[in-house]
């Protein structure tokens, strides 16, 4: 990623405050992990919001020896036709629904906020004869230490309705949080897609490397034997409920406190954990369609 771009994150998507707050009376949501905040940022800039999002779209489906010496320009117009489910005859309400506005901003928060490498490019996920994404979560990263590594395997919404964007999550966490999703699904197609790791020094890389050259009976006892952890970040980006950032993270927390205190996840082996991050926004619509309208005038990149 560009420093640039970098610099206009950081200058755009500004940490708030974590949860629970010290003095604010917001508790964090009753399904992050006890050794994780919940994150609220603010984004007041929506100009500098659309176009975070719109130019990290090129790294969200390209990684970094791809873009080497690579046509920046020529390769972002490519991806939405070889990469991303974009019709650019759609109509708006179709353009608004597509997932790529909170993917690339949730590539570029923890790109440059959670230190975070690509594992797997998105776009490596994508079957161009089908048009369709071969796989769910949505994004793909790593973090790895001596002791430890971390598979960052998030989801985001990008609703107007903070309620609505919350009880679509709901919808799909405990498949998410699963062996079957994580295991048989996502992890099975990265073993297949293990060349197309960013670093192939990775600890990671070697253990997939060794996986991919025997049989493994047994895939989540390999994940812990190895200690292998899932991360899952949740980026809920949405309108300010009536103008007031403080009010729209505590309604936030407050419906999912309401109505997912009882939620188990009983059906997944390794360790896991999860935490929201909230960017509260002044019209998620007005976002998407500025960048709607760069991508359908094939507006040049300009970071």
């Amino acid at each position: 990623m560009k420093p640039s771009l970098i610099d206009l994150i950081k200058k755009t998507v500004l940490l708030e405050y974590n949860l629970p707050h010290d003095t604010l009376p917001i508790e964090k949501s009753c399904v992050t992990h006890i050794d994780y905040f919940d994150d609220c940022y603010k984004a007041d800039n929506a100009e500098d919001l659309s176009r975070i999002i719109y130019e990290s779209i090129l790294y969200y489906a390209f990684d970094e020896f791809q873009l080497l010496d690579g046509d920046h320009q020529k390769m972002f117009l490519k991806a939405f036709n070889t990469k991303f489910k974009y019709n650019y005859s759609a109509s708006d309400l179709a353009k608004l629904k597509l997932g790529i506005y909170g993917e690339a901003l949730l590539y570029a928060i923890l790109k440059v906020y959670y230190g975070n490498e690509t594992l797997v490019s998105r776009g490596y996920f994508y079957d161009i004869q089908k048009k369709s994404e071969v796989t769910g979560y949505d994004c793909f990263h790593l973090i790895q230490s001596e002791d430890e590594i971390q598979l960052w395997f998030g989801e985001t919404k990008f609703y107007q309705d903070v309620k609505s964007a919350i009880n679509k999550v709901f919808d799909n966490i405990q498949k998410a949080i699963s062996d079957d999703y994580l295991v048989n699904t996502n992890f099975t197609t990265i073993v297949q897609f293990k060349g197309n790791i960013a670093d192939k020094d990775s600890k990671l890389y070697k253990i997939l490397d060794k996986w991919d050259k025997c049989i493994i009976d047994n895939l989540e006892k390999e994940l812990l034997d190895n200690n292998i952890k899932l991360i899952y970040p949740i980026l809920i980006t949405y309108d300010l409920v009536n103008g007031d950032y403080q009010q729209s993270v505590e309604t936030a927390i407050k419906h999912i406190n309401d109505n997912y205190a009882d939620l188990e996840f009983k059906n997944i082996t390794i360790d896991f954990s999860i935490f929201f991050i909230l960017v509260p926004i002044e019209s998620a619509k007005t976002c998407k369609e500025t960048i709607i309208k760069w991508i359908d005038s094939k507006e040049p990149l300009t970071l």
